[in-house]
């Protein structure tokens, strides 16, 4: 049956004429297009470098803050929590509201809760910015993506999302290099204070080059067509769920009564959405089309597993380099160059080899087959560990994360139903964002449990598994009796976070042999088309058309409507 489906939905996808064939085929990208890649590529790269520039500089800013080692883990997690679960609903909003004001919102919220972070003089105030960071890091990282479906044809998409990929790529490997260069007491500030001329950037050209068409809709019946009860059960629902995820076995015991409370709440609110979107809604924020085959379930699974694999990986390798090799922050950061590049660079050319080809299932089954063996060579990873072996594997991570990245995107759009693309690219994002942050929490409670087992074995307080991170100024100090013993528990319990992202990663591959191939060659489906027109000659324009009408008297639309022509005068959007 779900063959059957596959077969019926790519001979849907078969059906253009040689007309629209030869314009997908020969199109290409305007100037005004370009400028509008790069403002997206630009805010990208800010999002991925906040995200990824904590790592390195949060043992620093801890201490800076005199907190405790839950607080800190906090500092990370709030901002991917808050990141994933805002998501799909701020993907919702601009299909009605406009790209280009939740996008100029989002990153209105980045600024704010930036400026939060720069001043706080407190873990509270902290904590509450990169809160806020989140919310508009989640709508820049969602809504660069949507516009691209908006703007490029799925058959060139590959080709030209590669450079927003390549950005945000960049910004995720080189942050814990520039992390560990402010990670110092007087500097650690700075690690917010680099987001500004960023924020700047996307504020000023978001307004000058992300322009649509003028839409006929009042500010009013926009605001009522939100699926606004729909939106707050699933962010409270997957909120709850994700902090008991975050801190089971951590903070709380999985069998401790606050664990179970936010489980259960946060997966019957889940359950509660999906009925509600399902039918309740009438204007659903969660497509129920978009898992319409199995090659979607695959490929939203693949999507899942690698952001998880991904910011594991991100995580606790520095983690590793710093607690068992003994590397400063910097020396770290330069470590992880070999990811950079490699990734980089391999996720452009593989966009260019998927529009060239019109394919993409060789770059999902390769990707999860080198990404899959470089993980289990990481379980072998100890303090004796040669440069040599490690550079070898951090250079095939980043391979296999480079061919992930873009085809499970474009595989997300090439399964979808034709005017679903924006809302598959947004179901893309918000699981791989979903994996992340699950991953760091799940990755933790392995870590400490597994570390806890080594040190019970050698008669060490279990209490070093629990402050492991706050640790690591102990162990570089070089005056701790048991040093070879603790490092040999913080490797045992690095070898059981790897082990369980190679079985994941198993566990992918084995998922992702199921995904169709689809055809590439559809022509754009969608209501969001760029204003090309300068914002003057269009004013000028329409107020030409306005003198117009009034002079030659009220048209039959107008004695329709009260309003006239111009639907709620200065309430309709631009």
């Amino acid at each position: 049956m779900l063959a059957s489906q596959d077969s019926a939905a790519e001979l849907q996808r078969d059906g253009l004429d040689s007309t629209r064939q030869d314009r997908v085929q020969n199109w290409k990208p305007t100037g005004h297009e370009l400028l509008v890649m790069l403002t997206l590529s630009v805010v990208s790269l800010m999002v991925s470098l906040d995200a990824t520039i904590i790592i390195t500089s949060l043992s620093t800013i801890v201490r800076a803050f005199d907190a405790s080692t839950t607080q800190g883990f906090w500092i990370g997690t709030s901002y991917l929590l808050t990141c994933a679960v805002t998501m799909p609903f701020t993907a919702s909003i601009s299909n009605i509201l406009g790209r280009p004001h939740c996008l100029f919102a989002s990153i209105l919220f980045f600024a704010v809760g930036t400026i939060l972070c720069v001043v706080a003089h407190d873990i509270g105030l902290l904590l509450a910015g990169r809160c806020v960071q989140g919310v508009g890091g989640g709508g820049i990282i969602i809504l660069s993506g949507v516009i691209f479906t908006d703007i490029v044809p799925l058959r060139f998409r590959p080709k030209y999302l590669a450079i927003i990929q390549a950005a945000w790529a960049l910004g995720t490997c080189i942050g814990p290099l520039v992390g560990g260069v402010f990670a110092t007491p007087r500097l650690w500030r700075w690690v917010f204070y680099l987001m500004f001329p960023f924020c700047g950037i996307g504020l000023i050209c978001v307004p000058v080059f992300v322009r649509l068409k003028p839409r006929d809709s009042t500010w009013t019946e926009m605001f009522n067509r939100v699926d606004w009860l729909g939106g707050f059960l699933f962010i409270s629902s997957a909120t709850s769920f994700l902090i008991a995820i975050s801190w089971g076995g951590t903070q709380e015991p999985w069998s401790s009564f606050r664990t179970i409370v936010l489980l259960v709440v946060g997966s019957a609110g889940l359950v509660v959405t999906i009925l509600w979107e399902r039918y309740g809604a009438a204007e659903p924020f969660l497509r129920h089309s978009l898992f319409q085959n199995r090659s979607a379930f695959a490929v939203y699974a693949g999507t899942f597993f690698q952001g998880l694999l991904l910011y594991g990986q991100l995580y606790y390798i520095p983690f590793f380099f710093e607690s068992v090799k003994l590397e400063s922050p910097v020396r770290t950061g330069v470590s992880l160059l070999a990811v950079t590049l490699t990734l980089v660079p391999t996720s452009v050319v593989c966009g260019g080899l998927i529009t060239r080809i019109g394919t993409y299932r060789w770059a999902i089954w390769s990707g999860w087959i080198v990404l899959t063996l470089a993980t289990g060579l990481t379980i072998i990873w100890d303090a004796q560990t040669s440069t040599a072996v490690w550079v070898i594997v951090l250079i095939l991570l980043g391979l296999g994360h480079g061919l992930l990245l873009n085809s499970l995107n474009c595989a997300s759009q090439a399964v979808s139903l034709p005017g679903d693309e924006g809302a598959a690219f947004a179901m893309y994002a918000f699981l791989r964002s979903l994996g992340m942050a699950i991953g760091l929490g799940i990755g933790g409670s392995v870590f400490q449990n597994v570390m806890s087992v080594k040190l019970r074995d050698l008669d060490l307080a279990t209490s070093i598994a629990r402050n492991a991170e706050a640790y690591i100024t102990v162990l570089k100090a070089g005056n701790q009796p048991d040093l070879a013993a603790v490092i040999g528990a913080y490797v045992y319990g690095f070898r059981g976070v790897f082990a369980f992202l190679c079985g994941l990663g198993g566990l992918a591959l084995v998922m992702c042999c199921f995904v169709g191939h689809f055809v590439f060659d559809k022509e754009l489906d969608t209501e969001h088309e760029l204003d090309s027109t300068p914002r003057v000659s269009w004013r000028l324009s329409k107020m030409t058309k306005n003198s117009q009408s009034q002079s030659e008297g009220p048209s039959q639309s107008q004695l329709a409507s009260p309003k006239g022509s111009e639907r709620g005068g200065m309430d309709t959007v631009a």
